[in-house]
């Protein structure tokens, strides 16, 4: 058969799966497109989300002295506390009467519990009816936060009481970045630390570092690809006293504020603790934000082949704000896409930033944009 009618047998096979699937394509631009436009149809129905729950969300490890009743009930509420500051991401929705309330008889959120010995210790383990919290929590109109979650990159440069200052990178040992890891597992939130390589201190000096310079705070997190940065100045006076002035770097806007401490064993969980809801409070999402529902269209570049549309369609239905996924337009280099999402376009924005597989083309993450948003597939 010759090309001529290779690519008449192609488009005629896909208009017969366009009027299958009603779905609007507007050229038959290359053999490549059409042959493989059956195949991709069934790809697309037959993908399931691939969404899951970041490890242990609603799971808590406590320490308990014995199996006791009343030690089994301390646990239970002390799990609860912690998963749903987790799960909120706040920790100001436990003033809240009706998560006060539901702490007071937090057996009835446990669904499973587990006992174990480690190192001398005794340990339950403890987990949390994920739709039952879930729904105390809509009900009471508090943000959820998705289990997509955004990193921070923390740089802490530390002077000692002999005067002489040092960065601490991953390979660092100092209490400082043993809290901080510790805070990243129980609240479940990505934190990052640079490496201090020769890229790092050609992109930021230790003088810098020290006067938390924000540009090449900045340059530092883009190489890092972080969503956000985290950066100190830490004084040691001696005794376990630390004062420390830090910046936070998320999107355009910086937070600067001080933190001291006369003993240093949980020096990092104001500051950890005060941005972690910061990064909450701006991707929580409210029950009545899936209330709001609404179609967005995009256009994606550098989709070739198959596997890049399948991998594509596998991501965004695995996003908590879109609800469907269906094909516009297929080129050879490009797809349109229509989403129905739930909390709008900035939502989604926000959302697909969180990502590394999906770089705007012409907006930035949050803008209102009018017409199609437009993308570049990068995995």
């Amino acid at each position: 058969m010759s090309n001529a009618g290779a690519i008449g047998y192609d488009c005629a096979m896909k208009n017969a799966l366009d009027s299958l699937s009603e779905m609007r394509i507007l050229q038959c631009p290359s053999p490549y497109v059409a042959t493989w436009v059956g195949v991709l149809l069934l790809a697309l129905w037959s993908t399931q989300a691939w969404s899951l729950p970041v490890s242990g969300l609603y799971q808590r490890q406590i320490e308990v002295e014995n199996q006791s009743e009343a030690e089994r009930q301390r646990a239970y509420r002390e799990a609860l506390t912690d998963v749903i500051v987790k799960v909120t991401g706040e920790r100001r929705w436990l003033q809240q009467p009706a998560i006060q309330s539901a702490i007071a008889r937090a057996g009835d959120y446990i669904s499973e519990v587990s006992y174990r010995a480690a190192a001398g210790a005794a340990f339950i383990q403890v987990d949390i009816d994920q739709s039952m919290l879930n729904g105390l929590l809509n009900r009471e109109n508090i943000p959820v936060w998705d289990n997509n979650r955004p990193s921070i990159l923390v740089l802490i440069t530390v002077q000692g009481p002999d005067g002489r200052r040092r960065m601490l990178g991953s390979s660092t040992e100092h209490p400082l970045l043993d809290q901080s890891r510790m805070f990243a597992e129980q609240r479940a939130v990505p934190v990052l630390y640079p490496i201090l390589d020769l890229t790092d201190r050609q992109l930021i000096s230790p003088a810098q570092a020290w006067s938390l310079d924000s540009s090449a705070l900045q340059a530092l997190g883009d190489r890092y690809a972080a969503d956000s940065v985290l950066a100190a100045r830490v004084l040691e006076v001696g005794d376990g006293q630390l004062v420390g002035l830090w910046k936070f770097l998320f999107r355009d806007t910086e937070d600067i504020f001080d933190h001291l401490a006369t003993e240093e064993g949980d020096y990092m969980d104001l500051p950890l603790d005060r941005v972690t809801a910061q990064l909450a409070s701006h991707f929580g999402l409210l029950p009545s934000a899936f209330a709001r529902e609404s179609d967005v269209n995009i256009r994606v570049d550098e989709i070739t082949d198959l596997n890049s549309h399948t991998q594509l369609v596998q991501y965004l239905r695995s996003l908590s704000v879109v609800q469907d996924v269906q094909v516009r337009v297929l080129r050879p280099d490009s797809v349109e896409l229509s989403l129905h999402v739930v909390g709008g376009q900035q939502m989604l924005s926000e959302f697909i930033s969180l990502g590394r597989d999906l770089q705007p083309v012409n907006f930035n993450p949050g803008d209102q944009v009018s017409g199609t948003l437009r993308f570049r597939w990068t995995r």
